[in-house]
């Protein structure tokens, strides 16, 4: 076995070097710069001018680019991409002729001195070779090589060239292409960003100060922005009220919009709007949820639904009130005096995710908390995740987690998140998660 590196052969680092540049174009005028050098290096001090028929009358031709390659004054940032629909229309001339013909062509002992389009500026020139370009199958550009050398062009290099220059053009259609979505990416995701960053404007700048009560919270988004919430409106004030002051009740909402990202976002505001709306200090959590129900059917959201849990808590009593519209049921923690901790869902009452049917009713069940438990609220998120052979982590992962905390609310997310992570290995979350917990300190 040999191994032949052709050491004599001075054109191959050439190339090397020509196909290495083009691999890393990121714009179409930095395809043309490094096709143009490179061909310069290979055939000698030359020209290049390139011409667009697109979308012109037979004979008809725009001057996209005329470059003295080779000239180490140029560089591709003085080459800079422009629409051929910013050039001028030209007929007639030396490229006239080329372009009527429509076929490949050399041209030996050039002498263009005065031409009606291109006057004195390739007159340097004795050669030249004219290439034409295919997109759909029609000529739309054509590429022109000029040397100073009067028979630098043969036949077999106009085959060459043929291939060669088609196939540069390909690519510089594919940077472009890539360029543009590059640009539409970056757009959308800024304008995906902005939306995120009004989502998060949505959320509790802070946890509030319900007496008696200490809170924790975590929220992540799947994507820029997600479809979860959560809120806590002291009732009295927000929700629409026109009461004056608060009446010491505290109304408490964790939700999920069906998918997740941009849109999930927008419904979630539209909930959070339809929430501030609200005529009345609510009696009960269901007339909530009818409200809501009945406004986001009416919205016409299509496929689109949100389950939400919805409780009214009363510091004065320890009452919690709550209402579930097709969302997991908040687990109540009860440790008890001999040191065993007892878990219990609220899930008495339910209904259909809201957006559904819009003679849905929702019913509402109370219960009373005592120092010492906790109450945590989870977006289905969470028990969906899934770990590196598709288990899903479940309710019961929750409840392990919750089982090997302290109770306290800071504690409480932190353990179910790390247990989340945990069962998760490195996996990327694959929808949004939120947990809030509230611990009944007195």
């Amino acid at each position: 076995m040999r191994f032949e590196h052709y050491p004599n052969n001075a054109r191959l680092p050439v190339l090397l070097d020509l196909v290495a540049d083009l691999s890393k174009a990121t714009d179409p005028s930095e395809v043309l710069y490094a096709f143009g050098q490179g061909w310069s290096r290979l055939a000698g001090s030359s020209g290049y001018i390139s011409l667009s028929c697109r979308g012109l009358e037979p004979g008809q031709y725009r001057i996209t680019r005329q470059l003295i390659l080779g000239d180490p004054t140029v560089g591709p940032n003085q080459q800079l991409w422009q629409h051929s629909g910013d050039k001028p229309i030209h007929t007639g001339g030396l490229l006239g002729e080329i372009v009527s013909r429509g076929r490949p062509v050399i041209v030996h002992g050039l002498d263009v001195k005065d031409d009606s389009v291109l006057g004195d500026s390739i007159a340097r020139y004795r050669s030249l070779s004219a290439t034409p370009l295919f997109d759909g199958g029609a000529i739309l550009n054509w590429s022109i090589n000029l040397s100073e050398n009067p028979s630098v062009h043969t036949e077999q290099e106009l085959e060459d060239v043929l291939l060669r220059a088609n196939l540069v053009g390909g690519t510089v259609r594919h940077v472009q292409t890539a360029k543009k979505l590059r640009e539409v990416h970056q757009r959308v995701k800024d304008e995906v960003q902005k939306i995120a960053n009004i989502q998060q404007a949505l959320l509790p700048e802070k946890l509030p100060d319900i007496p008696g009560v200490s809170i924790a919270a975590k929220y992540l988004t799947y994507d820029q922005a997600g479809g979860d919430m959560y809120s806590f409106h002291p009732l009295g004030t927000g929700l629409g009220s026109t009461a004056k002051k608060p009446d010491g009740r505290w109304a408490i909402l964790i939700g999920d919009v069906s998918g997740h990202g941009p849109a999930a976002a927008v419904v979630m505001a539209m909930v959070e709007s339809m929430l501030a709306s609200y005529p009345m200090t609510p009696d009960t959590t269901g007339q909530v949820f009818d409200y809501l129900n009945k406004h986001l059917c009416a919205k016409r959201i299509y496929d689109t639904f949100v389950t939400a849990f919805h409780a009214l808590y009363d510091p004065s009593t320890r009452t919690l009130t709550y209402s579930r519209a097709g969302h997991p049921p908040a687990l109540w923690r009860k440790p008890s005096t001999n040191g065993h901790i007892d878990l219990e869902e609220l899930d008495a009452v339910g209904g259909l995710p809201l957006g559904i049917m819009p003679e849905e009713t929702y019913e509402d069940a109370s219960v009373t908390l005592e120092p010492g438990q906790t109450l945590t609220l989870y977006t289905d998120g969470i028990p969906e995740t899934r770990g590196p052979d598709g288990a899903f982590f479940g309710t019961p992962g929750i409840v392990n987690a919750l089982r090997a905390c302290s109770g306290e609310a800071d504690c409480a997310v932190d353990t179910v998140m790390q247990h989340v992570r945990k069962h998760e290995a490195g996996a990327r979350p694959q929808d949004d998660q939120t947990l809030v917990v509230m611990k009944v300190e007195s």
